[in-house]
């Protein structure tokens, strides 16, 4: 058996009902255990479409199932439930994700990674997982739950954002008064990077220059536990920053 670690949230129809059902589902599957549960957690919404407020909590499973086997039950059981996937980060029913599988680390895109890549700073997420576990251990963090979450209680937050300078400059001087209590830092040359590991450093897109510049440096920033690289999103980097921002729960 293999303990489990799941996240669940919705914003559409009676989320606590469709939560209590999906933990029934679980409980009745062949090879799955629930072994606890928390409570819910009202969080605001992540992405432009995302809709209305979000209810979220996390169980706690044993399960002799595959992580890949877990998983296709999961979205069968939001499928029952109604999920209907159309508008990326819309509105939904149920969510229902794979965020730790023992201490594996599985990295098959796009359909399975495990740790879930994002968990680590998204408070939707780790809220409700430290109540239930909360000196379970990131694989690749090397940090428990707990630990995470406590980076992102602390305010000011520092988010230090590597990318192209004027850009993000312009970027965070037009967002910075309407965030409090973040200190928003933009880097682009290898002085400019802190030695501390405090809060989130943010990689955005970079031009050659800039990405030149920081080279060196990169190999060893992407092992600090503050790393966080969207420098693949597609969205525009205002959203992008704004999405981040709401998930550590600003």
């Amino acid at each position: 058996m293999t303990t489990s670690l799941i996240s669940m949230g919705g914003n559409l129809g009676n989320v606590a009902q469709t939560i209590d059902e999906a933990l029934q589902h679980l409980q009745r599957t062949p090879g799955i255990e629930v072994i606890k549960s928390s409570s819910l957690h009202r969080t605001k919404p992540v992405g432009a479409d995302a809709g209305a407020e979000f209810v979220n909590a996390a169980a706690m499973l044993e399960t002799s199932l595959t992580a890949h086997e877990l998983l296709d039950r999961l979205l069968a059981i939001e499928a029952e439930l109604g999920r209907v996937r159309t508008i990326h980060w819309g509105p939904r029913t149920l969510d229902l994700d794979l965020i730790l599988f023992g201490d594996e680390i599985i990295n098959d895109p796009p359909r399975l990674r495990v740790p879930h890549p994002a968990c680590w700073y998204r408070r939707f997420v780790l809220d409700p997982l430290t109540e239930i576990a909360p000196q379970f251990v990131h694989p690749e963090k090397r940090t428990t739950f707990a630990e995470l979450r406590g980076r992102l209680l602390v305010r000011p937050l520092v988010v230090s954002i590597l990318g192209d300078h004027g850009e993000i400059e312009a970027l965070i001087a037009s967002m910075q008064p309407e965030v409090l209590h973040v200190n928003l830092r933009s880097l682009s040359r290898p002085q400019d990077v802190p030695t501390n590991d405090d809060g989130l450093l943010v990689r955005f897109p970079m031009n050659q220059s800039t990405s030149h510049n920081l080279a060196a440096f990169l190999p060893q920033l992407s092992k600090r536990i503050s790393w966080l690289d969207v420098s693949n999103h597609e969205t525009d980097q205002r959203q992008t920053l704004v999405d981040i921002l709401r998930s550590v729960g600003l």
